[in-house]
Formats: structure tokens, sequence, C-alpha cells
């Protein structure tokens, strides 16, 4: 390399340290050390560099936040450490009963928790190798993301390199993208100007930003990130608690929220619980409550988990933001399945940060208990800080007011409702031809869970159906470029981008196939239950009702809506025409071995070496079944640390008990 080239290089180095230094400050810390005219000067100069000198662009360089390129789609990332939910804590005394029943089954007088304001936000896995941003992942399912890598480098206040003397050659952490207040009414306000379709919260545009296509989207959004998780780190790092992991990776340059706390009683867990919520309000930011999580690692992990979440941590949800408004009239919506859903109108009002003109009233059983009425003044929730819903009744301002009335017609194709038996709720029967349920039921066919047809949104569907170009999901994979970009604001670009999108959802596993027919209370649990048990699609449709009753998860009303489902001509119908359109299923259950069929198993404990998740999935690919409760038809309990009653009870019943040690000749 020349002198002058390795002159270039030193000062291309200097510039990309110095202008990250100063986002670092901005974006991170709030606080500026430059202003605008001069950073503007740098960030100019590093361009003209980079420009005349492309072999010597960086990774970490700031002008490569944005890729030039749309992305075409998300790849799907197994996660390397499951990304589960949290258990939830509605009161006081829940949060209680969580903290003593973990000092009672851990034995121990004193455990120190850690506590951190709970963000509303997108759940991330983000992952460095060397010290360099290596890739993002959504949260998902829990199991499996999708690869966002592209969009959340985006986020100016995330090092794309770590600072440090000592840093770690792999580290994977868990985060949260969020949208500041003030940014999110900023964009609302920008959007309102040009006559578009505002956002109902910060959450939905950090979920849609970062689940965009087009990176420079999720550029102009200025989102934000907080670190709150070290999912994995070199051995070389010994730390032993939650808060020295946290303080650790901030000495790298990650962001950690400033009000986390470690907390030594059930007092000071008490106190600042209140401490937050007292000042919520007056944050930069939404959160929805605290996460305690028991603070050291060994604890935790002796502690352990269930199949859907971590026993050691805990979300103690705060109370729901009210106000008071006017209720000027109710309309009926019709939901997926025509369910007629009561809709209240009110005087629009702002409940935590949020615009609400809408809330709903769930059923007419609902109307009648709250006494609600047309013109009456009500005070309205943010049920869980995100739907709205009518609490009570102020009925010290009642006047003239006028009962609410269940429509006798189908507000959307005056088809007569139909009230479902021993319920008090009306449905509309027409699935075939009423407008809303065939949209609804292609969004849900189209949805993340089910097909993830990425690009084809509400609006979209709306159009394609009311334009009469389709009638059901089937349709769909008859569509061309050229009929999507007829419709209204459809260029060429994400007219292909959509339909490529419909041709991979072609290739898909049967449980999301099943999910996605959109079967009554068939939710994604359940269809991979089903997916375990029946081999292929057509003994699926084919099955009894006393075949469907006896799987886990199905009982007798799940069983009959999935017999209805496969008794109509059209719905059998649109599955063989999606079929013939080149859909492949993949059949995971096809590997079963049959080893362990006619065996049902019960797991109890916590295992070091597999999840809860793991040791499922073995049993049911061996042909084997599980179940929560010990009977005498139990084959065999697999028994791991801190067992519970179901030990005691398998000891009375004579019943096989197989230790973690001797696991691994079952699996």
């Amino acid at each position: 390399m020349s002198l002058d080239k390795e002159a270039t290089k030193k000062k291309l180095r200097l510039l990309i340290d110095k202008i990250n230094y100063y986002n670092s400050q901005y974006h991170t810390y709030d606080s500026s050390k430059i202003d605008d005219f001069k950073y503007d000067k740098l960030y100019a100069e590093l361009k003209e560099i980079e420009s005349q000198f492309p072999e010597l662009i960086t990774d970490d360089s700031p002008t490569r936040r944005v890729g030039s390129k749309i992305l075409t789609g998300f790849a799907k990332v197994k996660h390397s450490h499951p990304m589960l939910s949290l258990a939830n804590a509605a009161n006081f005394d829940e949060f209680s009963a969580f903290y003593d029943k973990t000092h009672l089954d851990l034995k121990q007088k004193k455990i120190q928790f850690y506590a951190e304001p709970k963000f509303d936000g997108l759940a991330i896995s983000i992952t460095y190798l060397d010290g360099k941003y290596y890739s993002a992942v959504t949260r998902g399912d829990g199991q499996t993301g999708e690869d966002v890598t592209a969009n959340v480098k985006t986020i100016k206040s995330l090092p794309l390199k770590l600072t440090g003397k000592k840093i770690p050659k792999t580290l994977v952490l868990r985060a949260e993208v969020y949208m500041t207040l003030n940014d999110f009414n900023l964009l609302n306000e920008k959007l309102t100007k040009e006559n578009k379709k505002t956002f109902a919260n910060p959450r939905n545009v950090a979920a849609g930003s970062i689940r965009q296509l087009d990176p420079n989207i999720a550029s102009q959004r200025n989102l934000q990130i907080f670190f709150h998780g070290v999912l994995e780190i070199d051995n070389s790092f010994t730390n032993s608690s939650q808060s020295s992991s946290l303080q650790t990776i901030k000495s790298f340059g990650l962001q950690i929220c400033t009000h986390n706390k470690v907390i030594n009683n059930l007092k000071e867990a008490k106190d600042y619980y209140d401490s937050i919520n007292s000042i919520r309000n007056t944050l930069p930011y939404e959160i929805d409550g605290i996460v305690y999580k028991i603070n050291n690692y060994d604890l935790q992990k002796i502690y352990g988990f269930t199949s859907k979440a971590p026993r050691w941590a805990i979300a103690y949800k705060f109370q729901s933001a009210e106000g008071l408004t006017l209720l000027k009239d109710v309309t009926f919506q019709v939901g997926r399945t025509g369910v007629i859903t009561p809709v209240a109108e009110l005087v629009p009002i702002s409940i935590g940060g949020v615009l609400v003109s809408r809330a709903t009233l769930h059923n007419m059983n609902e109307i009648i208990k709250k006494d609600i009425m047309i013109n009456d003044k009500v005070f309205v929730k943010r049920a869980g800080d995100v739907i709205p819903e009518i609490d009570r009744v102020c009925f010290q301002q009642r006047k003239k007011t006028t009962k609410v009335i269940m429509p006798k017609l189908c507000p959307a194709c005056g088809t007569s409702l139909v009230k479902i038996s021993n319920q008090s709720i009306y449905k509309c029967p027409n699935e075939l031809t009423c407008e809303p349920q065939i949209i609804q039921s292609i969004q849900h066919f189209a949805s993340r869970k089910a097909m993830n047809i990425i690009g084809l949104g509400e609006s979209i569907i709306e159009s394609l159906v009311q334009n009469k170009i389709i009638s059901n999901y089937s349709d769909l994979y008859s569509l061309k470029i050229k009929t999507l970009m007829s419709l209204d604001r459809m260029a060429l670009q994400s007219s292909t981008n959509i339909i490529n999108s419909i041709n991979k959802s072609k290739n898909i596993s049967f449980d999301k196939f099943i999910y996605s027919l959109g079967i009554r209370e068939v939710g994604v649990t359940t269809a991979k239950m089903l997916a375990n048990h029946f081999p292929n699609i057509k003994d699926f449709i084919n099955s009894k009702k006393e075949n469907l009753e006896s799987i886990k998860d199905v009982g007798p009303i799940v069983a009959e809506n999935i017999y209805k489902y496969f008794r109509s001509k059209q719905n059998i119908k649109n599955i063989n025409k999606v079929r013939k359109s080149g859909l492949s299923i993949v059949y995971e259950n096809l590997n079963r071995s049959g080893e362990l069929d006619g065996s049902t198993f019960v797991i109890t404990g916590t295992f070091e070496k597999y999840s809860r998740i793991e040791i499922e999935e073995k049993i049911i690919s061996k042909g084997g079944k599980v179940t929560s409760s010990i009977s005498k038809s139990t084959s065999k309990l697999l028994v791991g640390k801190n067992p519970g009653s179901k030990h005691e009870k398998a000891l009375e019943l004579n019943i096989d008990i197989i230790l973690e040690k001797d696991l691994s000749k079952l699996l």
C-alpha cells in the first residue's frame, strides 16, 4: 500500500471513530458534543473519501447503516437460545405469590432480584462477532425468527463496533427496539399533513419499521434500542448475575436502561414498582410494567423454565391508563368467523399518549352487565395498555341516553344474524360472500404465523376483494404482477415482491398450513399438535370426531369445529386449488421413528442438557404422547431437578421414573 493510501486509511479510520463517537453521545446519552454544521462537514468529508477509495470502506462506517438495495424478503433463522415470553402478575397479590413461591421452591431465605422497566417495543436477538455487529433476528414464535439485520443496523444508537479494551469474540444479546413518544407524535403530525393513515402507538411503528422490506424506511423513523439480557458471551467473562452482565455490556458502548435496580426484599420491589409507576408518564418512551428477574445466574439455572417462560422472571404489569369521554354511538363489526362485535364510537381522547376514538364492547352481555347506553359518559381503559375498552359508565353524568340494540341483519351483507346457543354471541352465517369475513380470512391466511406472505397488507387485500379480483385465499395463487399493478399505489417493485412472497409461501410446514385455514379455535399450539398427529393433509381432512377428541389440546368443541370445517365443499375446493397451484406441505412427522407409539409421558422439574420443549419434540417425533397430569395410563415420568407433586404421585402409582442421567437413552 502506498504512503498516500496508508495516510488516507488512517484518516478514514479517525473520521469513522469520531462520527461514531458523536452518534453514540447524541443517540445513546442524549448529549450533543458537536454542532450540526461541524457534524455534517465531517460526514461529507467521510463520504467524499469513501467515494474515491471504495475498497477502504469498513462495515462499521456510519455511511453503511442503510443498505442501497430494497430487500426481497426476510430469511427464517432458528434462535440459538429460545426467546420465551414472560409470566405476568396483574396485581401485588399475584406478584407477592410469585416472590414467596420462588423463595420456597429454591429453599432460600433471601433472593436478590433485578428490576427493569418493561418496554413496549419489539423484542430482538442481536449478535456481535469479534466486536462487530453481525445479525439481528425478531422473536418470531420464540424458536424461529426473521433476519432483520439490515433494518436494525439503521438504528443510530446501535454500535456497529463495540468499544473497550477486552471485547468478547461472541456476544448474543436480547434487546428491545422502540420509538420515543416525541418522535412518534412528530411522525403522526407529518402523516396527518400528508393525508396519510396515522399509527396507533409507538410499538406499531417500531415493529412495522423493522419489518419493512426497505431499510431506508427504518432509517427515517429514528428508532432506539435498549439491551436487557446477555444470552451468550465468552467464558473469559465471569459475570455471575444479571446486574453485572448489564454493566459489562454497558462498558462495550451498548445502551441499557438507567432506571434498572437491584432489589433485596419484597418492600423494595413494591417501592420500585410504585416509584416507576409515578414517573411513567414523564418518561420519553412507553413502558407497561416492571420485569423482575432473579439476579443470580446459578439460581436462574436451578429454577429453570416451563415450556413457555422462565420460572425465574415475571412481568408485573401496570394498571391500564384510563380517561373519561362521551359515547357517541355504537356500530357493529363483522369478524373473521362472522361473529358480530359492538364497537363504541367515542369523542376522541388521549389515554397514555395515544388518541383513542373507538373501543371494543365485546358482546351484548357486556353492554347489559355494565348498563352502557349511547350518549353516556364512560371511562375508557387501554386493556394491557393496547386495546381500548369501556371499563364503566359515569352514572352521575347520565342524561338523555339511547339503548344499544343488536341489529337483526348483518351490517355488511344484510344476511339474517344467528344467535349462537347458550352464548351472547351473534353471527353472520354468510361466510362465503360476506366481504369483511372474506377479507379477514385472507388476512389470517397471509399472516406471519400462517403462510407469511410479506407485503400483502389489509389495504391491498381489501382492494383485491372489493374489485372482485379474488374471493378467497386460494385465488391469491392465480394473481399476476400486472393485476396487482392495476391497484392504486402499486408499482412494479412492490407488486413483484408480493408475487415472489406468494410463490415462496408454497413451501410450508404442515402446522402452519393448518393454522392458516382459520378453523375456529385452532391456534398455533393446537395446529402443531394436529400436525404431529396426522401423517398428511388427506388423513386430517377425513378424520373422525372421536379421533380428533383424543388429541391433546383438542376437546369436543374444537373437534366439532374441525369436523364441520371439512364438511364444507367450498373449504375443500379452496384447499385443493391451493395444492394444485404447487403447494408443497412439509410433513415433519414423516421422520417419526414410532419407537414410542402408544406411550404417554409426563415431565416434571428442570433439566440441564435439555429444554422442556426439546424433550416434548423428541418424544412426539418418536410417536409418543406428552400429557400434563399423572394418571394410571401414564407410561413414564421424566424427572429433573426440583420435581413437584407429580413425582410423589408417580411413586404411589408405581409408574416408571426416568432421571436426566438416563434421558439420553430414551431420546
